[in-house]
């Protein structure tokens, strides 16, 4: 990713191509997929020549072929050579941008069943939902924030707090909304952030979010924030040497973390004492880390987004016309210590989360997360763990581990059929054949390019 079209890319933009042409959506209620190979979370290991049976919604059977039976009116898909994982989850989306509607099958057409939206307009994504409920639209299951509570006037949908009453009061509209969780941003003062906290924690939702400068990532942790996105706040470890070396060169560039020599370990222990989750977007932060530079591994697949969304993305981080020729020497080093450090903190026990923040030029909806799994298992993660990371621990982090992130009878019908084994690589995530969302098939019909 750090330079030219890696085969990585080049897979990903011929995956696009395919996954932009999907099949027909199943009327059958019922569909069995046989001697398939199941695979999720709870095991390291496949379970063999398996018979899944879903009716409705809901998966009603798994077990060895030879000792599941079939429903005569089931719609059956031969699964032989082929593996069925849990639908993946993008934690850190934004979802209503311009052109956000059409885009919303791409997540699916990737295998990305479900996202967290962090940051929208509570209406449309109410909406979106009724429509994706009720198949009336192709699109991943949402949980969203709406609005974000912030200090300070940015645009995106946010609601102002400036003082603790309006903090209070924002958490207040919020929960009356019927919000699935409350996200706080970056302009927050102390005193404003610790009482959006405490009123978000007081109404029983899960508080998400940035970590301004105005605190530090284990005051935020300490204060209930369940998920800590960007890893902002969290210092990269460096040399003294490299401290200076590596000092930013563009403002930008503080966002990739300040050098620190000091023992981390404190601070992981206490994200975990605390179940302060990470969600890290290494594909965003690439952007920052190549910034100023004009060409960026997502852009392989702009071809498939709408010139609306395209014109958007374009907007956000806005190059300048001259660049010094080692512009991004600083980033891409700073990065490169952070996808090292999302395998520290992963290693000391920090809860992992897989996020985005798509749309962004290097993060194109759905296709996005294929790059960020493929980052989190360069950061040492084995294929098991980025597939239990992007499928099972949202689904524990959600509270929803009842119905959601595992392939057992009783639960969600959110399934992924792909061509070849993620066990073996990672990278065999993105060779999406089917899926099942929320019960309803489709597949891909078109080849696709081995």
């Amino acid at each position: 990713m750090t330079g030219g079209r890696s085969p990585l890319v080049h897979r990903l933009c011929l995956g696009a191509l395919v996954a932009l042409v999907p099949g027909r959506v199943a009327t059958a209620q019922v569909t069995a997929i046989t001697n398939v190979s199941v695979i999720d979370g709870t095991s390291p290991t496949s379970r063999l020549d398996q018979t899944v049976v879903v009716r409705g919604n809901r998966i009603v059977a798994v077990g060895l072929a030879s000792a599941t039976r079939v429903p005569p009116d089931a719609r059956v898909v031969d699964g032989r050579g082929k593996y069925l994982v849990p639908g993946l989850w993008d934690m850190h989306v934004h979802t209503v941008v311009p052109g956000g509607r059409e885009v919303l099958a791409l997540y699916v057409t990737n295998g990305v069943l479900g996202v967290r939206d962090l940051a929208g307009d509570w209406a449309q994504l109410t909406e979106w939902r009724r429509e994706i409920g009720d198949g009336h639209l192709v699109g991943p299951r949402i949980v969203a924030s709406g609005p974000y509570i912030e200090g300070g006037d940015v645009p995106i949908v946010h609601v102002l707090a400036r003082t603790s009453e309006e903090a209070r009061a924002a958490v207040d509209s919020l929960a009356r909304l019927g919000v699935d969780l409350v996200k706080l941003h970056s302009q927050l003062s102390r005193e404003v952030y610790f009482a959006a906290a405490r009123a978000a924690r007081e109404r029983g939702l899960q508080v998400a979010g940035h970590v301004p400068r105005s605190i530090t990532a284990r005051e935020a942790s300490d204060s209930g924030l369940t998920s800590l996105e960007h890893m902002l706040q969290i210092p990269t470890p460096c040399t003294p040497a490299e401290s200076l070396a590596l000092a930013p060169r563009f403002p930008i560039q503080g966002v990739l973390g300040r050098c620190t020599s000091e023992d981390l370990g404190p601070l992981f222990r206490r994200l975990v004492a605390n179940r302060t989750w990470v969600v890290p977007t290494l594909v965003a932060q690439y952007e920052i880390a190549a910034w100023p530079k004009r060409e960026l591994p997502g852009d392989s697949v702009a071809s498939v987004l709408p010139d609306t969304l395209r014109r958007y993305v374009a907007q956000i981080f806005p190059m300048p016309d001259s660049i010094p020729p080692d512009a991004d020497v600083v980033g891409r080093a700073l990065w490169e210590k952070r996808i090292a450090l999302v395998g520290a903190m992963y290693r000391a026990g920090v809860g992992i989360l897989p996020g985005t923040d798509a749309p962004l030029r290097n993060s194109p909806p759905g296709f996005g997360l294929h790059q960020e799994m493929a980052l989190l298992a360069r950061a040492g993660l084995s294929p098991f763990e980025v597939l239990r990371v992007a499928t099972l621990e949202p689904a524990r982090y959600l509270g929803a581990l009842d119905s959601l992130g595992t392939i057992a009878a009783g639960k969600v019908a959110d399934l992924v059929l792909l061509a070849a084994d993620p066990l073996a690589d990672v990278g065999n995530l993105r060779r999406v054949d089917a899926v099942l969302a929320n019960g309803r098939l489709l597949e891909m019909r078109a080849p696709r390019a081995r």
